[in-house]
């Protein structure tokens, strides 16, 4: 077994697993022009804070990883979980299995 069917075997356990937790969820995932298509996603509400002083910037952003064995992100699609909808605006991390997506709300 290779290491990228390796990382895809083992996401797609773990994912299932995240799911019966309530850390991953089905979603709709529709790329520009295209149909939904199911998939599991987990979505990151975080924060980031840059500086150190006693001022620093915070900005909260939401971020989606997509199993690539489900589906292939791209730029502009469109991805609805729990009841939320989003916009794949910049890819953060792409593994070959899984890839994570900043996004912002839409509609």
């Amino acid at each position: 077994m290779s290491q990228k069917a390796f990382m895809q075997a083992f996401d797609q356990a773990a994912i299932g697993s995240f799911m019966v937790a309530g850390m991953a969820d089905a979603a709709k995932y529709t790329a520009p022009g295209g149909v939904a298509i199911a998939c599991s996603v987990m979505v990151d509400r975080g924060t980031q804070v840059w500086g150190d002083d006693g001022m620093p910037v915070a900005l909260g952003e939401i971020s989606v990883a997509f199993q690539r064995a489900d589906v292939e992100p791209e730029k502009g699609g469109i991805v609805v979980v729990d009841g939320d909808t989003y916009r794949l605006t910049d890819k953060l991390k792409d593994d070959a299995s899984l890839v994570r997506w900043l996004v912002v709300p839409h509609g």
